[in-house]
Order: C-alpha cells, then sequence, then structure tokens
C-alpha cells in the first residue's frame, strides 16, 4: 500500500507575539504541514540548519521570501498548487511581520532593491552588447571605407603623376592657342583695313589698265587719232553720275563680256556709294534678275563701310520689300563684322521700328554669338530699357547655344558687374534648359569658381526640371567629375519633386550601371519620402524592369541602417504592401549583424508594427525550420525583448528533438558575432522543454544533445527536467543510457546460448 504523507508536528507559537508575525507564521505554517514531510527532512532538502527552520515556522524569525518560495514551488510539484490571491495574501503578510522589525524590513527592502538592480544590470549589460557589436560591424566597415579611400587616392595620385606631364604639356598649348587669338584678332582687324585700302588701289588700277588698253589701241590703229577716240574710262564715269539703272545694268553686262569683272563690280560699288539708297536697291535687283549678283554681293561690304547706318536700314527695307532676301542677309552678315558695337544696337532698333523684327532678332543674336564678349555687353546696354527685352532674351538665347562655357561664365560675370540681372537669369535659363547635361555641370562648376555660387545654384535647379532622360545624364556627369555630394542632392530633389515612374527609372538606370550603392540609398529615401499613394505604382515599376523589385528591396535592405529599415517596414506595412515589407524584414534579420537585427527589432516595436505582435511571431515559427529562427532570436535576446522571444520558444520547442538540435546548431554556429547570448538563449529552450514536453521526450532530447557535441546545452536541459520531475527523470534518462548495456551480473549473461 502506498504510504500516506502525514503532516509535520510543530510546536505551538509563543506567547506575545505581534499580531503581524502571528498571523504570517500560522499560514506559513499550514502550507509546510501540508507538504507532509518532517522539518528535519525539509532543511536537509533545502540544505539548511533544522533549527533555523524551527524558528522560522514558530515565528520567532521572519524567513527570506526565497524560503517561502520554495515552499510554494514544494507545494506545486506536490500537485497542491497554492492560489494566486492566497500567494499575494501570504506576501502581503510577509511584508507586514517584517515591518514589525525593523532590521529584517531593512533587510527585505535592501533585498527587493538588490533583485530589481541585478535585472537592470541584466538589461543594461544586454545592451551593451548589442551596442558593442554594432561598434564593432561600423569600425570594420569603416576600417574597410577608408581602405579603399586609401586606394582611391593611391590611384589618383598615380593618374595625376602619370598625366600630369600631359596637363602641362596642355596647358602650355591651350597658352600658345590663347596668344594665337588674341595675335589673329589683331590680324583681322589689320587685314580688314587693309582690304580696304587694296580695294582703293585695285579700282586705281584697273583704271590704269584701262588708260593703258585705250593708249595701246591708238598705237595699233594710226588712222584713228586720240582726239578720234572716246576714252572707256570717261565713258564708265559718264555713266556712273548720269546713266540710268537700266543703262548701268547693260554696262555692266557688257564689261562682264569683256571679261572686265573687276571694272564692272568696282562699278557697282561706286554707284552703290554714291546713288540713293532706292536707286542702288533697283539696281541690285535688275543685277539678281540678270544673273549678275556676283557684283552686287561684292559691292555689299563697301557699302555698309560708307553708307550711315539710317541708310543701311533704310536699304534693308527695300531689298526685304524686293524679295532680296541674299542680298539682305549679306549686309547682316556684313553689318555684325565691320560695325561698332553702338551702330549695331541702332541698327537693331531702327529694323525694329521698320517692322523688320526677324532680321532684327538675327542681327542682334548673331552679334552676341559671334562678337567678343567686351563687345556684347555694351550692345546690350545700349539697347536696355527700349522696349526691346524679347530681342535680348532671344539674343541671349543664341549666346547660350553657340557660346562656349567658358564665354557664358565670363559674359555672366560682366552682365553681374553691368547690374543686368534679368538678362544674366535669362542666359542661366537658356543655357540651363538648351545645352547638354555634361556642359551644364561644366557650366556650374565654371560659375563657382567665378565666385557665383548663387547663379550656379540657379542653373542646376533650373537643370533639374528637366526630362528624365536630360537628368540621367546630369547624374552621370557629375558621378564622373567625381560630385558625390551634388549627385545625392539631385537625386533626392528628383525623387521628392517628379512622380514615381521618374523615381523608378532613375532607380533601375543607377543599379543597370553598376551603382548599387546609390541605387539603394536612393530607394530608400524614395520609400520614405514618396507619397502612399504612389508606393504602388512606383514598386510595381520596379518589378517591370530588371532586377526585379525584390533584388533592389534586398540590395537596400543591406546597406540601410538600422532606423531607416524600420522606418520602411513600417511604412510599406501601413500602405498594405506586407509582402514587400516581410522581404526587407527577412533579409535584414538573416543578413545583418546581431547588434543591428537588435535596433532594428526595437525600432520595429516603437512603431508597433505587426512584425512584432504575437500572430506573426508564431506564424513564423510554425512555417520553416526552427534552425531559421536563429538570427531571430538572438536579435531578441540581445534587444532584451523577453516577452517576444518567449512567444517565439513556446512555439518552438513543440518541434521535433532532431530541429531542436539543428535549432541549437545554429546558435553555436552564430556565437562567434553574438558573444555569450546563445548560451542564454540555448538555457531558456531547455527550460521552456523542461515546463512543455513529456519526460520520454525530454530523455531523448538529452541523448542527441550529448551525440550532437552540446553538453552545455544537455546538462541545462537535465537540471531543469530534474528540479521538475525529481529523481523519476534522472532514473529514466540512466535507463535509458544503459539500455542497450549488457548487465554481467544477469543470469541470461552467464546462461549458455541455445542452439
Amino acid at each position: 500500500m502506498e504510504r500516506t504523507a502525514q503532516p509535520a508536528r510543530l510546536a505551538p507559537l509563543k506567547e506575545g507575539l505581534p499580531p503581524e508575525k502571528r498571523a504570517f507564521a500560522e499560514d506559513l505554517r499550514g502550507m509546510f504541514q501540508a507538504l507532509g514531510v518532517s522539518v528535519r527532512r525539509y532543511a536537509a532538502r533545502r540544505h539548511m540548519d533544522p533549527s533555523t527552520v524551527t524558528r522560522y515556522l514558530n515565528g520567532e524569525r521572519i524567513p527570506p521570501w526565497d524560503f517561502v518560495a520554495g515552499i510554494l514551488a514544494d507545494l506545486r510539484e506536490a500537485d497542491s498548487p497554492v492560489t494566486f490571491e492566497a500567494e499575494s495574501g501570504l506576501r502581503t503578510l510577509h511584508r507586514e511581520a517584517g515591518k514589525s522589525h525593523r532590521t529584517d524590513s531593512e533587510k527585505q527592502t535592501l533585498q527587493d532593491r538588490l533583485a530589481d538592480a541585478d535585472e537592470e544590470t541584466r538589461r543594461i549589460r544586454t545592451r551593451q552588447r548589442a551596442l558593442e557589436e554594432a561598434l564593432v560591424d561600423r569600425t570594420q566597415r569603416l576600417a574597410e571605407a577608408h581602405g579603399r579611400c586609401r586606394q582611391l587616392a593611391m590611384d589618383l595620385e598615380e593618374q595625376r603623376l602619370t598625366h600630369r606631364n600631359d596637363l602641362e604639356l596642355w596647358q602650355g598649348e591651350f597658352d600658345e592657342l590663347e596668344s594665337e587669338c588674341r595675335e589673329l584678332e589683331q590680324q583681322v582687324v589689320y587685314l580688314r583695313e587693309a582690304l580696304a585700302v587694296a580695294r582703293a588701289e585695285l579700282i586705281a588700277a584697273e583704271d590704269q589698265c584701262h588708260h593703258l588698253e585705250v593708249q595701246l589701241e591708238q598705237a595699233q590703229d594710226p588712222e584713228t587719232g586720240p582726239a578720234g577716240r572716246i576714252s572707256l574710262m570717261a565713258v564708265l564715269e559718264e555713266t556712273d553720275r548720269s546713266a540710268s539703272v537700266a543703262e548701268l545694268i547693260t554696262v555692266v553686262a557688257d564689261l562682264e563680256s569683256r571679261t572686265q569683272r573687276a571694272m564692272a563690280s568696282e562699278l557697282v560699288a561706286s554707284v552703290s556709294r554714291s546713288r540713293e539708297v532706292q536707286e542702288v536697291a533697283v539696281l541690285l535687283a535688275g543685277l539678281q534678275n540678270a544673273g549678275l549678283h556676283a557684283h552686287a554681293e561684292a559691292a555689299l561690304p563697301a557699302l555698309v563701310m560708307t553708307r550711315s547706318v539710317e541708310e543701311t536700314c533704310a536699304l534693308m527695307v527695300h531689298l526685304h520689300r524686293a524679295g532680296l532676301e541674299e542680298h539682305l542677309v549679306q549686309l547682316l552678315r556684313a553689318s555684325v563684322q565691320l560695325h561698332t558695337p553702338r551702330d549695331i544696337a541702332v541698327l537693331v532698333r531702327s529694323l525694329h521700328a521698320s517692322s523688320l523684327l526677324e532680321q532684327a532678332a538675327t542681327l542682334l543674336g548673331a552679334a552676341c554669338a559671334t562678337r567678343p564678349v567686351t563687345d556684347v555687353v555694351p550692345m546690350l546696354t545700349w539697347l536696355a530699357g527700349t522696349g526691346l527685352d524679347t530681342l535680348i532674351v532671344s539674343a541671349i538665347g543664341a549666346v547660350a547655344v553657340e557660346r562656349s562655357i567658358y564665354d557664358i561664365a565670363t559674359l555672366s560675370r560682366a552682365l553681374t558687374e553691368a547690374g543686368m540681372l534679368p538678362v544674366k537669369s535669362a542666359l542661366h535659363t537658356a543655357a540651363a534648359t538648351r545645352r547638354s547635361a555634361y556642359e551644364v555641370a561644366a557650366l556650374a562648376e565654371a560659375l563657382s569658381r567665378s565666385g557665383l555660387h548663387l547663379d550656379a545654384e540657379n542653373v542646376f535647379r533650373t537643370t533639374q526640371g528637366q526630362t528624365i532622360e536630360h537628368l540621367l545624364a546630369l547624374v552621370s556627369a557629375l558621378q564622373a567629375m567625381d560630385k558625390h555630394h551634388v549627385v545625392t542632392a539631385v537625386i533626392n530633389h528628383a525623387i521628392a519633386s517628379r512622380p514615381a515612374a521618374d523615381t523608378c527609372l532613375l532607380i533601375t538606370d543607377m543599379h543597370a550601371t553598376g551603382r548599387h550603392q546609390q541605387a539603394s540609398e536612393a530607394l530608400i529615401t524614395a520609400l520614405q519620402s514618396v507619397a502612399p499613394t504612389d508606393l504602388p505604382q512606383l514598386l510595381n515599376g520596379l518589378n517591370r524592369a530588371r532586377p526585379g523589385t525584390k533584388a533592389l528591396l534586398e540590395s537596400a535592405a543591406r546597406t540601410a541602417g538600422h532606423k531607416e529599415a524600420a522606418a520602411v517596414v513600417a511604412g510599406l506595412e501601413v500602405n498594405g504592401l506586407t509582402d514587400h515589407a516581410q522581404t526587407v524584414f527577412g533579409c535584414i534579420v538573416r543578413g545583418r549583424p546581431t547588434g543591428h537585427v537588435a535596433w532594428f527589432l526595437i525600432y520595429l516595436r516603437q512603431a508597433r508594427s505587426a512584425f512584432m505582435d504575437s500572430a506573426f511571431l508564431v506564424q513564423q515559427a510554425q512555417s520553416g525550420p526552427p534552425a531559421q529562427m536563429a538570427p531571430l532570436l538572438l536579435g531578441l535576446g540581445a534587444a532584451g525583448l523577453q516577452e517576444e522571444m518567449t512567444v517565439l520558444l513556446q512555439v518552438l520547442v513543440h518541434r521535433d528533438a532532431e530541429e531542436i538540435v539543428l535549432l541549437l546548431r545554429q546558435l553555436e554556429r552564430l556565437s562567434s558575432a553574438a558573444g555569450p547570448e546563445p548560451a542564454v538563449i540555448g538555457h531558456h529552450i531547455m527550460e521552456e522543454i523542461a515546463q512543455a514536453r513529456s519526460m520520454p521526450y525530454q530523455v531523448g532530447l538529452v541523448l542527441a544533445l550529448e551525440a550532437a557535441g552540446l553538453p552545455g546545452e544537455a546538462t541545462a536541459l537535465i537540471a531543469a527536467a530534474t528540479a521538475r520531475l525529481d529523481r523519476s527523470f534522472t532514473d529514466a534518462l540512466r535507463k535509458e543510457r544503459s539500455k542497450h548495456h549488457q548487465r554481467v551480473l544477469s543470469r541470461s549473461f552467464w546462461q549458455s546460448a541455445k542452439p
């Protein structure tokens, strides 16, 4: 028969005990008697002195709460647990009894404070480990970045040394070319003057030749005397003075037929210089109709040099009305080359007043695009305030397109000094919208070197409003110029101001051209700044291009900071993009260091993300192999998120023993990066298994752990199971270990085998 537990025999309580001590001692004695063991036996169980236990039960001394908690634990093991209300009441009586004895009360208070301080210390130590791991990771990445910087600096220095001679040679050639250009400009001015003199000398030489020809004819024909023949030059001079336009055309045609072309051209030039403008226009038209336009074109430059600006303008009006656009263009070209800046400005105003708006714009644009920069500002100054702003803007557009970047920067500085800020702004707007991306970047750099920093910023701001193709080219140009900080600013501005389709194209282009880091940073920025309504469009657009949304999100997760990553996951989750959020979550948990994962989980919990809810954690623990949960467990442990880790463990402990062994092996494999945390998590797993699983499962798991080379976890499971099941577990474990051993004292061992 099974023996029933007998209540312990205790001496009655002494008289004179305070009410608080008496009430506590009576309750304590009642619970102790429910155990059915003697004082001496219980003292041996707890490794205590029996007299001490007796004084606790008689009310002479107030026991520490650990002693009371031990009795409560023993009652639970004996299947006689105390209710929560009874335990709370007992704790209240213990606290009041301790207050009646000042020394014990102070001691218990100190013990409670020590326990709280110990818990705070453990939490701070966990956070310290996470910070140390994050510091090690950042230090390593910083060292790698410094190494790359040093390598790039060495490569740059090597290239600089390699190309220094070439640079000096090119600089010398550039200086020589500048000097040669200045000399050629002086020579052009000199040659123009010499050309005018040569033309005059040509006229005189032609006259002399004609005079000699006449004398030769007279010498060959003796019958004809000097008085009988009329000098050809005299006829030409008379024709110049008195002949009609029709007669002039006839004379020019006759000279053309007699191969006297120079004389014919000089006759046309002489008439153009001396006759009225209307007659000159009619003459040019007649020559054009007679096929003698070459003589008219030869006479136009001399006409521009000798006529006033008003007469030149009047002639242009007549030519326009006569439809002689070719001659009009010749006059405009000659005016650009030969007139002074002031005369050009006056001619532009006259043409505008004569309703020749296109010709005025052409003249001013050509002059601004071809004349020296020192002539452009005076021309524009004389035209300022005359109501010709449209013409000035058009001419500035020609400058922005045709001039070099150096000329535009020089002109910008000159316009600033002249106070013509609207004209300068129009110049920069035209250059930013009509030049290539590389030229715009070079212009901004040139303006910055000239001290026009605000103008450089305006150029950048204007050019960023162009098409996405132009913006991509601008990013490439800035990248080639090593303007990485400017590249980041341009990309962030584009993401904030452009539609989602442009942002998608920007990210995929950077990834396709090998700039994966910039693509990842741009994607993280876009996910945080794009409007919630545009997020699906952005992600769908990325998914239609290579390498796809998932690959881009994983690449971004590998480089994003823990706070940014948590914000991205929370944002995707709030907008219903749970699949994409789970992609980022899984990549960070499985691919980043434990310290980074810990901070990532802390920020996710602060954001009240569903990824930290019990339902998601349970689904994660049930969906895949437990070994995959090792990084998440380490992150939760390093972050001090015990509640979430307990939820995971309560599900994982119900998996097969082989899967638990693989999980512990994975934790051990990650121990080099996570410090002592895997061992603590392993012990927690063993405690959960001791509470939740049956004894045969625990015995089998101990053997599996020992076979897998995990003695620490096996020892922890044995201790937890023994504390709960007492000797029954140790007997079952010993029996399981020795069931295949041959017992040498058994009869079957010595009995001979049957044939």
